[in-house]
């Protein structure tokens, strides 16, 4: 059985404040990290919260699967508590990792989510959507949309369909022109709130800028966007109909 424990642990998405002190006091503890990125994990802790990593270890944890990765993981968790870090947000839901959530469970290795800073939780309290008092259904779907998945798939359509529930957009910004055509081109008619570079400073001019308008609107408004300076886009498709 494992003597240590698998600590899931929050970074923040864009202000260095917004780290917790838990966050912090594990960062500075434990040895052993597997994050998203090695080489930029190690340099926020030593950049962003003053840690000399000498004497830590980071590595980069694969996207898919890898026995040779885990096994090296479980022979630390023998001994110490290993950290599961992201380069923003919280680990192991749109960043690799989950497969590791799984696998150590599976070993009987303890797993412990620390909470903390969510790209998803700011968007919904950012969204002005009333979850007490709008919807007819209090629930919404949510789908990412990739480049690579022309239309944004068969499961991104579907979603469009549940006209009575908002639908939350993980999009690289590369196909946010591509996001808002396929919702145009589906006839839904519904508003989109596009959302860019929530919670970063000031080096992002488009940083916490919520606009929202119907697809076909923001068709003529993407040009106004300097893109070569946004990090991160997400999206809303609100229930009803859009009024342009």
């Amino acid at each position: 059985m494992s003597a240590g424990t698998l600590l899931l642990i929050p970074w923040h998405i864009g202000h260095w404040g917004d780290m917790t002190f838990n966050a912090v006091r594990q960062a500075r503890r434990l040895r052993l990290f597997l994050a998203e990125d090695a080489a930029d994990a190690a340099k926020q802790f030593s950049s962003v919260l003053r840690i000399d990593c000498a004497a830590k270890e980071f590595r980069t944890i694969p996207v898919r699967p890898d026995k040779k990765f885990m096994a090296r993981a479980l022979q630390a968790l023998k001994t110490e508590d290993v950290g599961v870090v992201s380069s923003g947000g919280i680990p192991c839901f749109a960043d690799p990792g989950a497969w590791i959530v799984r696998e150590a469970r599976a070993a009987g290795v303890p797993v412990v989510a620390l909470g903390g800073p969510s790209s998803l939780a700011a968007l919904l309290s950012l969204s002005g959507y009333d979850w007490i008092n709008d919807p007819p259904s209090r629930a919404f779907s949510f789908v990412f949309f990739m480049k690579s998945e022309k239309g944004g798939g068969e499961g991104f359509r579907a979603r469009l369909g549940r006209a009575d529930e908002p639908v939350v957009v993980f999009v690289e910004k590369g196909a946010v022109a591509e996001c808002l055509e396929a919702i145009r081109a589906s006839g839904c008619g519904r508003p989109v709130s596009l959302f860019l570079d929530l919670t970063k400073g000031p080096r992002f001019p488009h940083a916490n800028q919520v606009r929202t308008m119907s697809a076909a609107r923001w068709a003529s408004e993407l040009g106004s966007i300097d893109w070569e300076k946004v990090s991160d886009a997400a999206m809303m498709i609100h229930p009803g109909a859009s009024a342009a």
